[in-house]
């Protein structure tokens, strides 16, 4: 089960990371890229956000730390139009190969490894997801909801399932679709240089 106090992996977040500034809204904001992260230009970020090894955020994404920061692991895949808010004073934690589609929302305190938000799913109030968990197009944790590892949330009405398909072969998927997003964004998009 994901536990977002863990220190581990907020350390893994910062670990030889560099830093970058940026303005948005008109104030000057902090920025912690890791190396090997691709960050366009074009992305909102408020609040103090750390951002993870190999971790993609894609053209008009939104990450947004109001009352806590945000620390986001390694190899994430936010895609268009993501929006991530803190609006905790703790930190939100979102652990690594986790995938963010586009227009989803990430409010909760957290979540752990090798996720999948899908089109318009929210992950709202103070809810966290353990690891290896689905949230389906447009459906939503309840505001408190502690979503344990291999759930599925899905379909309208809303269900839950305990997923059953080997995690691994996700997880091969989503490296390979990683590592051609790092080949192809930074041919068509500006992205932050980390200093």
């Amino acid at each position: 089960m994901f536990d977002p106090s863990d220190s581990m992996l907020q350390l893994s977040a910062t670990k030889n990371g560099n830093t970058a500034s940026l303005l948005s809204h008109s104030q000057t904001i902090r920025l912690l890229i890791a190396p090997r992260a691709l960050v366009c230009k074009s992305t909102t970020i408020e609040g103090d956000v750390q951002i993870g090894n190999g971790t993609v955020v894609h053209v008009g994404a939104s990450i947004i730390a109001r009352n806590g920061p945000i620390v986001i692991g390694s190899n994430n895949i936010i895609n268009e139009r993501a929006v991530i808010t803190n609006l905790h004073s703790t930190p939100l934690t979102i652990g690594d190969d986790n995938l963010i589609e586009t227009e989803a929302r990430v409010e909760g305190r957290g979540m752990g490894h090798r996720n999948t938000i899908h089109v318009r799913a929210r992950v709202a109030g103070m809810s966290t997801l353990g690891n290896n968990c689905v949230v389906g197009v447009l459906c939503s944790t309840g505001p408190a909801d502690s979503i344990p590892d291999n759930t599925v949330l899905f379909g309208s009405p809303q269900s839950q399932r305990t997923r059953t398909d080997n995690p691994s072969e996700h997880l091969a998927a989503h490296r390979k679709h990683l590592e051609y997003i790092h080949e192809m964004l930074p041919r068509y998009n500006h992205i932050i240089e980390a200093d």
